[in-house]
């Protein structure tokens, strides 16, 4: 911990330099400029995760001998840290600019995991710090500002840098900012730019991407939004173009969607409405994928990155920004979330979502090769499953307490990951979290052939750790 805190100062300080430099002139202006930002801490212990012998071929006393090998994801501690500056200039002839920065310390106790983040930003099993991808912006700072010894890692984000203007049109925003998408609660099929995977600890602001984006107030509650992502070095294969519709008509908020992509397009669309004093919610999209013509030469390189996917222990959806694996683009799917809520009183609501994913595979053996496909790469999925039952439940426990549980059930290899956390405000500006995830289902397997290991899923969750954090927040 001490390396860590010694080799922030070099770069953490020029960082926070640059970004004093760039609201500088935004300064003078003083009666329209503010400022405000966030401190968190986060301890995070995860247990380990064994790899079981999967290998039905061989003699019970040579899988004894394999099982006597060591094969585990060992435990570790993190210590999760966090520091986001954000500045804003307001002006009503002018136009706004926004900026957001973020310096991000990370401890851990096992030395492999602080690795995974320092080489191509690539996270491991059941990893929950939510790292920037340079796959949407066109040009972006280095995400790793130090790696600390072996143990530590600085990430920093340059998560917002927009201008906006309004008027009695519409407001145009120009530059990184945050997109999102989608009627559901939980997963949503027409939010396809770098949504937050379920395990992350710090979901409070989406990553921004590069975009210009145009959104027209053409009626009292109708709103028009049409866009274009501008994707890394401003290549085609990187970039998208959007146009969504909203409205509300007698009580229904109804959304619909398109999407173009370099190598797809997706159409999709929700709804939001009350029935009695149930809320319901249905959203659906469709993704048609098309070979891109520049696939072929990245054949060979994502074929590597399959068959050691396990092997490294990487699970996060965006690797080092390589192109789809040959044959990722031969099936068009369909997305769906279909959900309902109900507040029992005034002090808990209970939650139930549906979700179909048919991007994913019933067959678990097909996990490890959905991981290099189109979808996963480029489009936001990042379950791997068909079929998902999410229930939740929100308690507020008293004025100051409040309490969530919720469980993701995939129901093609019944493994589950059930989430428990609870929030205290102790003042107007500091909070602190306590939470468990919990997960169970057939863990890692491994097959032992001559002098390769072959490594594979035994289920979606089972492969995650025992994972327990507690959380202290300071806004300013």
């Amino acid at each position: 911990m001490q390396e860590l805190v010694q080799g922030l100062s070099a770069k953490a300080c020029f960082a926070l330099k640059l970004f004093g430099v760039l609201i500088l002139p935004m300064t003078s202006y003083a009666d329209s400029f503010s400022f405000s930002g966030y401190v968190k801490s986060y301890a995070l212990a995860q247990d380990s995760v064994s790899i079981e012998n999967n290998d039905t071929k061989k003699s019970t006393t040579e899988n004894i001998n394999s099982l006597n090998q060591t094969q585990a994801i060992p435990g570790n501690f993190q210590s999760q840290n966090a520091l986001r500056l954000m500045a804003s200039y307001l002006s009503t002839s002018k136009g706004n600019i926004e900026i957001d920065y973020e310096l991000q310390p990370l401890y851990f106790s096992n030395s492999d995991m602080a690795g995974y983040y320092t080489n191509d930003n690539i996270g491991a099993i059941g990893g929950t710090v939510s790292s920037a991808s340079n796959q949407y912006r066109y040009k972006d700072l280095d995400a790793v500002l130090s790696d600390v010894g072996s143990h530590g890692v600085v990430l920093q984000n340059l998560d917002r840098f927009n201008y906006q203007y309004s008027n009695q049109y519409g407001d145009l925003t120009i530059g990184r900012q945050v997109l999102s998408f989608g009627s559901a609660r939980f997963i949503n099929p027409t939010d396809i730019f770098i949504p937050f995977a379920i395990q992350t600890l710090n979901q409070e602001y989406r990553v921004g991407i590069d975009a210009i984006r145009y959104k027209a107030d053409v009626g009292d509650f109708a709103v028009i939004d049409v866009g274009l992502v501008i994707g890394e070095d401003g290549k085609k294969q990187n970039s998208a173009a959007f146009l969504r519709a909203k409205n509300s008509i007698q009580g229904n908020d109804i959304e619909a969607i398109a999407i173009i992509m370099d190598d797809a397009w997706l159409l999709g669309g929700g709804i939001e409405r009350s029935i009695g004093d149930f809320g319901f919610w249905f959203e659906v999209a469709y993704m048609d994928w098309q070979h891109s013509n520049d696939y072929e030469s990245n054949t060979s390189d994502n074929n590597s990155i399959e068959s050691n996917i396990i092997k490294n222990k990487k699970v996060e959806n965006f690797s080092a920004n390589t192109l789809p694996s040959a044959g990722a683009y031969t099936d068009n799917y369909w997305r769906s979330s279909i959900g309902s809520d109900y507040a029992l009183n005034e002090d808990v609501i209970i939650m139930i979502e549906y979700h179909y994913n048919g991007a994913g595979s019933n067959s678990v053996k097909d996990y490890t090769e959905l991981a290099t496909q189109a979808p996963y790469q480029k489009a936001g999925v990042y379950l791997y499953g068909e079929h998902y039952l999410i229930p939740a439940l929100t308690w507020l426990a008293s004025p100051l307490i409040s309490v969530s549980a919720s469980a993701f059930y995939n129901i093609s290899d019944s493994s589950v990951f059930l989430t428990v956390s609870s929030e205290t405000s102790w003042s107007d500006n500091l909070y602190s979290d306590f939470g468990v995830y919990i997960s169970h289902g057939d863990t890692l397997q491994y097959n032992a052939n001559d002098a390769n290991i072959d490594y594979a899923f035994g289920s979606e969750f089972g492969a995650y750790p025992l994972s327990v954090y507690a959380s202290l927040r300071y806004y300013f």
